[in-house]
Formats: structure tokens, C-alpha cells, sequence
């Protein structure tokens, strides 16, 4: 059987943990991007986009071209435990949310170096991740 990008965007729905698309380089990362604009994902910038997509049904993705952001490590983190509180560095202060999963899909899209520098920062993020998708 082959997995084709296709069959991950079918499961990546509602799933509890976040979705994670490792390219093998910025130009596979772009294609990949390319692809999820294609099947109405919506891009999001940071947690505080995240936060606007996670309460209702939603497909978002966020590109991450250098190492994972402590931010959007601690929403992976936190994102199956049914409350997020992340500190919004715009607004100078705490903001909670509490995710709804159903019909709902958040992934990350990281090139291989970044999974590289985000894990020699400490950040475990293939341990945290649910279904992955590496072409």
C-alpha cells in the first residue's frame, strides 16, 4: 500500500494530537504548502492564529522554515490536553483556549533541518507529534 500526501490529509482530521509534514527541503516545504492551501487548509503565523482556527471545525497549517518557535512547541504540547495557555506577546498577556477536535486539523510543516535545530533545542517534537507525513 502506498501512503500518498492524500491518504495523510484524510487522517490528519480530528485527530488529538497535532499533524506533521517533515519536507525534505524549503522547495518540497513550498510544494507542500502549495498543496494544503489546495485541499482549504488556511496558514496560520502563530499561536495566536492558531488559536482562532482550533474552536471550530478548521484545517490550518503552520510552515516552519527555521527551528520550532518555543511558542508553537508548547501548543503541541499542550493541544491534547484539551486547554492551551500560551503567554500573547502582543497583547501582554496569558490567553486560553480550549480546542474543539472534532473536524478540526492543525499541522506543522518542517524541512528536515528545522526537525534537526528544533530537537537540539530541547523541543521533542517527533515524540509529541501524532501522524506524520515524510515523502
Amino acid at each position: 500500500m502506498t501512503n500518498t500526501f492524500e491518504d495523510f490529509l484524510k487522517y490528519a482530521n480530528s485527530q488529538k494530537e497535532i499533524s506533521l509534514v517533515i519536507a525534505k527541503d524549503d522547495d518540497e516545504l513550498e510544494s507542500f504548502t502549495k498543496k494544503l492551501s489546495e485541499a482549504e487548509f488556511r496558514q496560520a503565523v502563530d499561536t495566536s492564529d492558531l488559536f482562532k482556527h482550533i474552536t471550530k471545525a478548521s484545517k490550518t497549517f503552520v510552515a516552519v522554515k527555521d527551528a520550532l518557535s518555543k511558542d508553537l512547541y508548547d501548543f503541541a504540547v499542550q493541544y491534547p490536553t484539551g486547554q492551551i495557555e500560551i503567554y500573547d506577546k502582543f497583547n501582554l498577556k496569558s490567553q486560553t483556549v480550549v480546542p474543539v477536535y472534532k473536524d478540526v486539523s492543525v499541522t506543522y510543516v518542517l524541512t528536515k533541518d528545522a526537525i534537526n535545530k528544533t530537537q537540539e533545542s530541547g523541543f521533542r517534537i517527533l515524540e509529541i507529534a501524532g501522524i506524520t507525513y515524510q515523502s
